[in-house]
């Protein structure tokens, strides 16, 4: 059945509820194995337990390629991505927080009242495979931090997520059968891009965002973005990685932060139910594939088209008819209900 992200919290209530609150989180391959435990206590502050923290995985990555090679060890995310997937979740913070906290409390609060520019939000290519935009917790609102979102179409051409796996034969005689659900759905390092991409467009599609127009090369994304204000009388709040796209930015006089990612994992972190439900639909798409208790979650299966990108949907394999039946009641009050507000 599939599952959209946002939903992830009723597998979680689904395991609870049968017994199940130590949740490992594995790679079918007994060479990767588990990742991480989960601790499904409180709500707001549940325990996340680091199996393989970032050098472990390293390791673990390394044994993969000595032993398998290609194609086998590009279908396992790297050390940075794996790290970044526990960011995305809002798990980790940001190796800069208190920086980017006086940048937004500096720049953002705009009084609309009195007469100040509107001030949005805009992100660099590197940053939006990882929800930036949700860890930061820039959601627009007339009187909020910010008033909107602007998005380029150069970073949006940046992103690489096309490549689609043609043959799963190599992946699968590594890692096991699950992997021929690979087939022709973004190989690898492309699931990164593709979740770049589905991330730009929720931007994109928010009621206060603006698109602009750009070539790729930061230049041309940053001259973009100049204009964009200069023509528009707002203010850009500019978020970026890489620290000469920054100052190519504030060259410009655009207001620029960098973001720098954590460098590793801790032993362990503790967070929300929502702050574990979105890593673990990052950690998903990125590896393909994941067992937890009882299921087995894909990130990308064979059909997997854009409407489901869109919807950010997962699908998960019951092997316990009572989780299956748990879930298929959950979800169709979460369906019921979703349909009579909309309507």
């Amino acid at each position: 059945m599939k599952i959209a992200r946002p939903h992830l919290t009723v597998l979680l209530n689904a395991l609870a509820e049968t017994g199940t609150t130590t949740v490992p989180v594995s790679h079918p391959s007994d060479d990767v194995g588990t990742l991480i435990e989960i601790t499904l206590d409180a709500a707001d502050a549940s325990a996340v337990d680091m199996t393989l923290d970032t050098e472990a995985y390293q390791d673990v990555r390394n044994a993969v390629d000595v032993d398998h090679g290609p194609p086998a060890v590009t279908e396992l995310p790297g050390a940075r991505s794996y790290t970044n997937a526990f960011f995305a979740g809002g798990l980790l913070p940001p190796a800069n927080a208190s920086a980017i906290e006086e940048f937004v409390e500096a720049n953002g609060h705009p009084d609309l009242s009195a007469g100040h520019q509107p001030v949005v939000a805009g992100f660099d290519t590197n940053l939006l495979a990882w929800r930036i935009a949700d860890v930061l917790e820039l959601v627009p609102e007339r009187d909020g931090v910010v008033n909107g979102f602007v998005v380029v179409t150069g970073v949006r051409d940046e992103l690489d997520w096309d490549q689609k796996r043609s043959n799963t034969g190599p992946v699968e005689s590594a890692f096991g059968p699950e992997f021929e659900e690979l087939w022709n759905q973004p190989a690898g390092p492309q699931r990164e891009g593709r979740l770049g991409e589905t991330y730009y467009r929720k931007l994109r599609d928010h009621r206060y965002a603006d698109e602009v127009a750009s070539e790729r090369e930061d230049d041309s994304i940053v001259g973009a973005i100049d204009e964009y204000q200069r023509e528009n009388r707002k203010t850009v709040l500019l978020f970026s990685n890489d620290r000469d796209f920054v100052e190519r930015a504030r060259a410009h006089r655009i207001r620029a932060q960098r973001v720098e990612f954590p460098d590793r994992l801790p032993g362990s972190l503790t967070g929300s139910w929502a702050q574990i439900r979105d890593t673990l639909y990052v950690l998903t798409v990125l590896f393909g594939v994941l067992e937890l208790p009882k299921v087995t979650l894909y990130g990308v299966w064979k059909g997997k088209g854009g409407q489901d990108w869109h919807d950010e949907h997962l699908t998960c394999d019951c092997r316990s008819p009572k989780v299956e039946g748990i879930l298929e009641r959950d979800l169709a009050i979460i369906e019921a209900f979703e349909e009579a507000t909309t309507d």
